[in-house]
Formats: structure tokens, C-alpha cells, sequence
């Protein structure tokens, strides 16, 4: 079997065995109380953050794997709240962090949502009356998110709700599908890891052959050089009572 049906064999097993977990989509709640984490499935990845109310200006991984929905319950804590999204190093992504909006509804003045990159001219503020904003890609590893709400916007509020979904730009890793990792392992490429393994096995047993092969060449030529120059072992040996038999007898 070749390196090539090994990885696909392999890959093929991977994909049956993590695409019922899907991709994470963790729900980060922006309320009066600050930040709240919640994962939809049964058995969450991280249990210890389930429900728990975190202070505003936290800050969350993003991996390959995981993608954030950031939504709204009314007025935000203090009136200004804000939350970074960070991209963890990845070969199979790109120095980006995407949004993609799902829902956008400001009705009032006195109401921004934020977004901010890593370079200057890429920021975005959605007003009561620029709302408009289609799927973007913030170039750099980090996105900060701030809601602000003046102090005459109290609970409970229908004056705005939002949806976002924020995720790593990831082109070699489908969206619907969670690469085999552990916690917070910063490299879920394990396909390249896998195919990297077979390749080092094999130049290690290639090399490992090639050492054999110049043993044994090596321990060849000692012994050629040893029986052409050894006249003991060259030929039979002659004793001194049949060399003088011989002379005469010719």
C-alpha cells in the first residue's frame, strides 16, 4: 500500500469518526452583567465555562475548529462592553479574522457596534443609521468587538439586537467539520502531521538501508582484500614433504 492510500485511508477513518461533533459554535451572550458563555452541545467542550459570567473585556481563543456567535440581551454592562477574539497559529489559516452577520437591528441613537482590527483603516462602526455591513475579513490575528449604549438605553431594551458570527479564515479546513484535537492544541493540522510521519518513516528506513548496504559493501571489500593478499588462503597450502616429491617427479 502506498504513502498516498495510507493518508487517505487515514483520512477517510477522521472524518467518520469527528463529523457527528461538527464544528464548536460557542454562543458569547453580551448583557448587563457582562459577558456569558454558553456551548450548545450535550457534552461541552470547555464544562467549567458553561452559563459563567465573565467581565467585559475578555478575551477568546480562536481555533480552526471554533467559531463564535456574539449576540445581544439589551444594555450591556456599564454602558460599554467589549471582547477580543484571537486567532491561534495555524499553517491552514490565514492572518485574518472573519464576521459574518447574521442580524443586525439598531432603532436609536446613542447605539454603536464596533470592530476593530489590527490595521487602522479597517474598522467598522454600526450606527442607528449606518447598519449596513456584509461578511468581512479584518486582516491580523485579533478582533476587538465594543458595544456602546448611552445611559438613556435601560432594560429591558428592544432598541437593538445583533447576531455575528466571528471565525478564523481557515481555506484548508471545512467550517462543518472538527479537526481531531485536544483542548486548546494550537496545531490541529493532523492530516500534514500524519502525512509527515510517513514520509520521515520512510526516509528513516531508506536511510537505515542504505547504511546496511554500505556495511555490508564495506565488510565485502575487507574480505576480497584480505583473501588476495593472504597467500594462506588463496591456495592450498604445500608442506615441505610434498614440494621436494614433486620437483622430482617431473
Amino acid at each position: 500500500m502506498d504513502l498516498q492510500t495510507v493518508i487517505f485511508v487515514a483520512f477517510a477513518v477522521g472524518v467518520v469518526s469527528t463529523a457527528p461533533m461538527g464544528m464548536k459554535n460557542i454562543r458569547i451572550t453580551m448583557n448587563n452583567t457582562g459577558l456569558v458563555w454558553h456551548d450548545a452541545d450535550p457534552t461541552p467542550l470547555y464544562e467549567y465555562y458553561q452559563n459563567k459570567v465573565w467581565g467585559c473585556g475578555r478575551g477568546w481563543s480562536l481555533h480552526s475548529w471554533k467559531k463564535f456567535t456574539l449576540t445581544s440581551e439589551g444594555q450591556v454592562s456599564k454602558g460599554n462592553c467589549a471582547t477580543k477574539f484571537t486567532v491561534t497559529k495555524n499553517a491552514n489559516c490565514e492572518n485574518k479574522v472573519c464576521v459574518k452577520p447574521e442580524k443586525i437591528r439598531i432603532d436609536r441613537n446613542g447605539i454603536e457596534i464596533k470592530f476593530s482590527g489590527m490595521v487602522t483603516n479597517e474598522m467598522k462602526t454600526l450606527t442607528a443609521t449606518d447598519k449596513t455591513m456584509q461578511t468581512t475579513c479584518f486582516t491580523g490575528n485579533t478582533l476587538m468587538v465594543n458595544v456602546v449604549t448611552a445611559s438613556s438605553v435601560t432594560l429591558p431594551s428592544n432598541d437593538f439586537d445583533f447576531k455575528f458570527e466571528i471565525y478564523p479564515e481557515c481555506p484548508g479546513i471545512p467550517k462543518d467539520l472538527m479537526m481531531e484535537s485536544n483542548e486548546d492544541s494550537n496545531n490541529v493540522s493532523w492530516m500534514a502531521e500524519f502525512a509527515k510521519g510517513q514520509m520521515d518513516n520512510l526516509i528513516y528506513g531508506i536511510l537505515t538501508a542504505g547504511c546496511i548496504c554500505v556495511v555490508l559493501l564495506i565488510i565485502l571489500v575487507i574480505t576480497y582484500c584480505y583473501i588476495r593478499n593472504n597467500p594462506d588462503v588463496k591456495r592450498p597450502r604445500r608442506t615441505e614433504e610434498t614440494e621436494p616429491l614433486r620437483k622430482s617427479m617431473k
